[in-house]
C-alpha cells in the first residue's frame, strides 16, 4: 500500500479523526495562553487547595471542602502535583491534569455511536463551536474548575444512546466524580429520572442512580451555606443574563464595539430596572426552540439540552459570588456560562441534523457566524498572569527565605508553604 492510499486510509478511519481533534483543541488550548506555559501558575484558589495537600494528612486533604461543597479532582490534582513532581514544576501538573479533563466534554461527542455524530462534518462543527463559542477563560489549564467540565460531560451523557455497553464504566465513573466535584449536578437528576422513566433502559436507571448517589455523598456529608453566594435572583435578571451570556457574548464577542451595552445593562440591573427588550429577545428565542421542539419531533431528545441549560444557568445566578450585574462585566463569571453556553452549542448541530432543510440552512449560517465571532473573541483576551512573578522564581527565592510569601495571583492570593526538606527536589 502506498504512503497516500494508507494517509487517505487513516483520514477515513473514525479513530484518526478523533485523535486528530483532540489533538487540535489541545494545542489550541494550550498556544491559546503561552505566558501560562512559559512561567506557569496556579489559579486563584486552586494555590489554597496546593498549600492544603502540602500542609495536611494526604487523606485529610483529599477530602478538603472548601466553598460549600468538596471539589475532589482539585484536591487530587494538588496533591499529585504535591507528590508527583519538583516543587517548581507544580503547577504544570495541574495545567496538564485541567486540559485533559477540558477534553473530556468533546471526546464524549467524538466518540459516540449516535446517529446523528456519525458525519465527520458533525463531529468536526461541533468541536470547533465547543472550542470557541462558550466563554472559557476562567476554567481553562486549571484543575479549579474541573467541575464544570465534568458537569458538561454528564449533561451530554444524558443524551447520548445507550444501546450498547459501549463506554460503560468510563460514564459511570463521570457520573459518580462530578457531584463530588460540586452542586451543579443535583438539577440533572431529574431530567436522568424522566429519560429513565421513557426509556425503561437498565444502563439509564444505573446512570441515574450513580449520579444519585454521588449528590447524596455530596449533599449529606460536605455541603453547607456559604456566606459569599447571593442566593437571590429575579426572572427579569435570568432573562436579561439569559441574553447577555447566550446571544449578545457569542455573536458579537467582547470589543469595543459591543461591551458599551453590556455596561449599559448593567447599569439597568444595577439600578433594579428591567431590560424590557432584552428580556423579550430572550423570551422569543426560547419560544423559537420550544416550537422547534413541538414542530418537529426527531428535534425534542435536544430538550434535556435546553432544560439543563436554563436549569445551571438559573442555579448560577442564584448562587453566583458576588452581584448578578457581575455577569455583564467583560470577561467575568464565565464559568457562570460555560455549561449552558456549550449546550446551546451541541443543540445547534443537533437541529442541523434533525431540521427540515430551512432550518439546516439557518443553523449552519448561525453555526458559521459563532465561529468567526467567537474565533475573534476566543483570541481577544486580556493577559491572565496580571504580573504576579512566575512560580519557579518565587519557588527559589523561597528556598533560600523559606518565610518569605509566594503570590499566586493578584488581589492578595497568596500562600506562605512550610519548609520541608523532604518533599523539595
Amino acid at each position: 500500500m502506498s504512503i497516500i492510499a494508507l494517509i487517505k486510509q487513516h483520514l477515513h478511519s473514525r479513530r484518526y479523526q478523533t485523535i486528530a481533534l483532540l489533538l487540535l483543541v489541545a494545542i489550541i488550548h494550550l498556544t491559546r495562553s503561552p505566558e501560562v506555559i512559559i512561567d506557569s501558575r496556579f489559579w486563584a484558589e486552586e494555590g489554597g487547595f496546593f498549600y492544603h495537600a502540602w500542609v495536611m494528612p494526604p487523606l485529610q486533604a483529599l477530602f478538603y471542602s472548601y466553598g460549600g461543597y468538596l471539589n475532589l479532582p482539585v484536591n487530587a490534582a494538588t496533591l499529585i502535583a504535591k507528590w508527583c513532581a519538583p516543587l517548581k514544576y507544580a503547577p504544570y501538573v495541574t495545567i496538564i491534569i485541567g486540559v485533559l479533563f477540558q477534553l473530556l466534554p468533546t471526546f464524549l461527542i467524538l466518540t459516540a455511536k449516535d446517529k446523528w455524530l456519525v458525519s465527520f462534518y458533525n463531529r468536526a462543527l461541533i468541536t470547533l463551536l465547543l472550542l470557541f463559542v462558550p466563554e472559557s477563560l476562567e476554567i481553562a489549564l486549571q484543575s479549579l474548575h474541573i467541575q464544570f467540565q465534568l458537569t458538561l460531560a454528564a449533561a451530554i451523557i444524558l443524551i447520548l444512546d445507550n444501546t450498547s455497553t459501549h463506554q460503560r464504566w468510563f460514564k459511570l465513573i463521570i457520573l459518580l466524580l462530578t457531584p463530588l466535584s460540586g452542586v451543579m449536578s443535583i438539577l440533572l437528576l431529574p431530567l436522568y429520572a424522566l429519560r429513565c422513566y421513557i426509556d425503561k433502559d437498565r444502563l439509564r436507571i444505573e446512570q441515574f442512580f450513580t449520579l444519585f448517589i454521588g449528590n447524596i455523598i455530596q449533599f449529606a456529608f460536605f455541603y453547607q451555606s456559604f456566606n459569599l453566594r447571593q442566593y437571590h435572583t429575579s426572572l427579569t435578571d435570568f432573562l436579561s443574563i439569559f441574553f447577555a451570556k447566550e446571544l449578545y457574548i457569542p455573536f458579537f464577542g467582547n470589543n469595543s464595539l459591543s461591551n458599551p451595552y453590556l455596561f449599559y445593562l448593567q447599569s439597568l440591573v444595577k439600578n433594579q430596572q428591567i431590560p424590557i427588550l432584552t428580556c423579550c429577545i430572550s423570551i422569543f428565542f426560547l419560544f423559537i426552540i420550544i416550537f422547534c421542539f413541538y414542530k418537529y419531533p426527531k428535534t425534542r431528545l435536544a430538550s434535556y439540552l435546553l432544560a439543563y441549560a436554563l436549569l445551571n444557568l438559573a442555579l448560577s445566578t442564584f448562587g453566583i459570588i458576588g452581584p448578578t450585574y457581575w455577569f455583564f462585566e467583560p470577561y467575568f463569571c464565565q464559568r457562570y456560562a460555560f455549561i449552558s453556553q456549550s449546550l446551546l452549542c451541541i443543540l445547534l448541530v443537533y437541529f442541523i441534523y434533525n431540521l427540515p432543510k430551512t432550518g439546516q440552512y439557518i443553523c449552519i449560517f448561525l453555526s458559521i457566524w459563532l465561529l468567526i465571532a467567537s474565533t475573534y473573541n476566543y483570541y481577544h483576551f486580556t493577559s491572565i498572569s496580571y504580573g504576579v512573578p512566575p512560580w519557579r522564581q518565587q519557588i527559589k527565592l523561597w528556598k533560600h527565605h523559606p518565610d518569605i510569601i509566594i503570590k499566586t495571583w493578584p488581589y492578595g492570593w497568596s500562600i506562605q508553604l512550610p519548609y520541608n526538606h523532604q518533599h523539595i527536589q
